[in-house]
């Protein structure tokens, strides 16, 4: 297999479908609507009919050799499971949401509901609650350490200098490396009913300053489902800042969504709410707009809130974080499945955002992300002492309306991120800026569990370092991507592959053994089927072959086969050239399944489980080939495994 045509998507899907059905085949799983020929679809009395057409084949009684009474005995052990399952609805209706594992389930609680929605609601929830207990332990809980590093003493020799005037004030720095906060958060979620969820989390900010030692907050939310499109949700904190919040979402339709979140201050009835009303609808089928906006708890509403400076009950100021008011419109949306773009446009009362995205998958373990964001601010006239937030929030309405707006900053960054293993990314992001410097982040994710190393390298723009911060890491990046990390996935899953194959070659002949059983029981009643349908000038299958067909072409019903082999015996060539067989004959099987001159083989799954079939290529692609007469005119057909059939059809013929 050349590196070229080597598609590791394509590749990882095939081994988990060899992995499917290995653990199917192991457990001596069937699928049940193939073996009787009927579709998912079908009803009780197709489901009886189809049975007693196989039993006239396959009932011991019907073979007189004690062999081939042995052989019947398998076969029709399999036809009369497949009729007792599907005909008893209860068990139905749990086999076909839980496979063979729900079969037993069905036996015991199909007596309890009167209808087949309810055992279907019923099994829908078990199989919800087995797929949650096996994540449970993943997904209950998140975590986020993030450590900021000051790193332009050793990049940036402009920046030493004050680096180590800092030091010497008492920051904390190791060979030009100073860390400058510590910011951590973990959350912990448990379902407390079937509707109702409770969380709790925590979070503590370090900073290196004597200014700001860090503070820290610990917060409980409940979480109520309202119905499968609704929730409701309520938190209320434990430590400092004293911020309740009741948060709502709803979406009507996919992609539809309506958000409101109202925030206040438990301990300072002076300061107003601040609310947050999000929506969001399809714009296309690839695209989404939507809207947010948002009043901040800076402004007056009678009485109680009045302007002015908020305080608490104790006339103190109160530690209340200040929120301007703003709007938000975005639109995002997918060219392919391999690219993603967005863009916004944020407005506040003293700042304009502008932002930018786009997003490129390489492949399934790699994908490069750009973004800009263009930031204007308008100055406001600034006070001898207080706060930025302070001087901003006292600011009249009509200085602000008068100042122009100014370019803030302008940043651009990439983000390239790799899949190391099925549950753990790597990732690597620079952000240049015209005010902010160069940031280099480095961050590693496994579930929902994340560590993140951000270190500024300068505080201004400098090109020749960001040229270096960005080429150098992404040249990395690839190198391991495509000289380590692929080729060490390929031989894994090449591994993985020839060990499935290995140990599957056991159920292959066991497999082969029972079709050719079924084949030679339906032996003599196909040979007078035959001959009465070549008298009568009706269908005659000449010749069907299920497996890896080595034609070239895509399964499809048309007749191009015809170009593509000169005859039939040069595909019999190809397929025995090799020293694993790629294909078996069904020619006799096919025809046993010809009722009144039409054949008819219905989509529901594979068609290695219908009788005197198997799977001769144990996880490649497999189709079906059939050369029929019908009329005394040549057809031929081919399908993919899991698609329908049914010939005779004008458009196979090829005379």
């Amino acid at each position: 297999m050349d590196s070229e045509a080597w598609n590791e998507e394509l590749e990882e899907q095939r081994l988990r479908s060899m992995r499917k059905e290995w653990e199917a085949a192991s457990a001596g799983e069937h699928d049940y609507y193939a073996v009787l020929n009927v579709s998912r679809r079908a009803t009780t009395e197709d489901i009886r009919e189809a049975y007693r057409r196989l039993s006239r084949l396959f009932h011991p009684d019907r073979h007189h050799d004690a062999e081939k009474q042995e052989w019947a005995r398998r076969q029709f052990h399999v036809i009369q499971r497949a009729h007792e399952i599907l005909t008893d609805p209860a068990v139905r209706a749990a086999y076909d949401q839980l496979g063979e594992q729900g079969i037993s389930m069905g036996k015991t609680v199909g007596y309890k509901l009167h209808s087949v929605k309810d055992l279907q609601d019923r099994f829908e929830r078990e199989a919800r609650m087995r797929r949650i207990e096996d994540v449970d332990e993943w997904v209950q809980s998140q975590s986020e350490i993030t450590l900021s590093v000051n790193g332009s003493g050793i990049m940036s020799p402009s920046a030493a200098q004050s680096l180590q005037r800092g030091a010497n004030k008492g920051a904390h720095g190791i060979s030009g490396l100073v860390m400058q906060q510590l910011f951590m958060s973990h959350s912990f979620t448990a379902s407390l009913s079937d509707i109702v969820s409770g969380t709790v989390e925590g979070r503590m900010l370090s900073r290196n300053s004597n200014a700001s030692a860090g503070n820290g907050a610990v917060k409980v939310m409940i979480k109520r489902t309202l119905g499968p499109q609704t929730w409701i949700s309520f938190t209320t904190p434990v430590l400092p800042p004293h911020v309740v919040a009741v948060e709502a979402l709803h979406c009507p339709s996919l992609g539809t969504f309506y958000q409101t979140k109202v925030e206040q201050h438990a301990l300072d009835t002076h300061t107003p709410p601040a609310i947050t009303v999000r929506a969001g609808r399809p714009l296309s089928p690839y695209s989404t707009v939507f809207i947010s906006a948002a009043t901040g708890n800076q402004y007056a509403l009678s009485s109680v809130w009045a302007a002015g400076p908020a305080r608490a009950l104790h006339r103190q100021p109160a530690r209340v974080p200040r929120k301007p008011s703003s709007v938000t419109i975005g639109i995002t949306g997918a060219r392919s499945t391999d690219e993603e773009l967005g863009a916004n446009i944020t407005a506040t009362s003293n700042q304009a955002y502008i932002q930018a995205w786009y997003k490129r998958k390489i492949d399934m373990y790699f994908s490069v992300t750009g973004g800009l964001l263009v930031v204007g601010h308008n100055p406001q006239p600034v006070p001898a002492s207080g706060n930025t937030a302070r001087r901003t929030s006292s600011a009249s309405p009509a200085s602000s309306s008068a100042a122009p707006l100014l370019l803030g900053d302008v940043s651009f960054n990439i983000d390239m991120v790799g899949e190391i293993d099925r549950h753990t990314k790597l990732g690597w992001k620079v952000d240049l800026g015209l005010a902010s410097g160069v940031t280099l982040t480095v961050y590693l994710r496994r579930f929902r569990n994340s560590v993140n190393l951000p270190i500024l390298l300068t505080p201004a723009l400098e090109l020749e370092l960001a040229i270096y911060a960005s080429a150098i890491p992404m040249a990395a990046a690839l190198a391991l991507h495509y000289f380590v990390l692929k080729p060490r996935r390929r031989r894994l899953i090449q591994r993985q592959m020839d060990m499935l194959k290995d140990e599957q070659r056991y159920q292959l002949s066991q497999q082969q053994r029972q079709a050719q059983e079924a084949a030679r029981l339906m032996a003599d009643s196909v040979g007078r089927a035959r001959k009465q349908a070549l008298a009568a000038n009706g269908l005659v299958i000449e010749s069907a072959l299920y497996g890896d067909l080595p034609f070239g072409i895509a399964a499809q019903d048309t007749n191009v086969l015809s170009a593509a082999m000169a005859k039939f015996g040069a595909s019999r060539t190809a397929l025995s050239s090799t020293d694993e067989p790629r294909a078996c004959d069904v020619t006799v099987p096919l025809h046993a399944l010809v009722v009144g001159d039409q054949l008819v083989i219905a989509g529901s799954g594979s068609k290695q489980f219908l009788p005197g079939f198997y799977d001769p290529t144990f996880g490649a692609p497999k189709s079906l080939f059939v050369r029929y007469r019908f009329r005394g005119k040549l057809h031929e057909v081919t399908v993919k495994d899991d698609q329908a059939l049914a010939i005779p059809m004008r458009e196979h013929c090829i005379e």
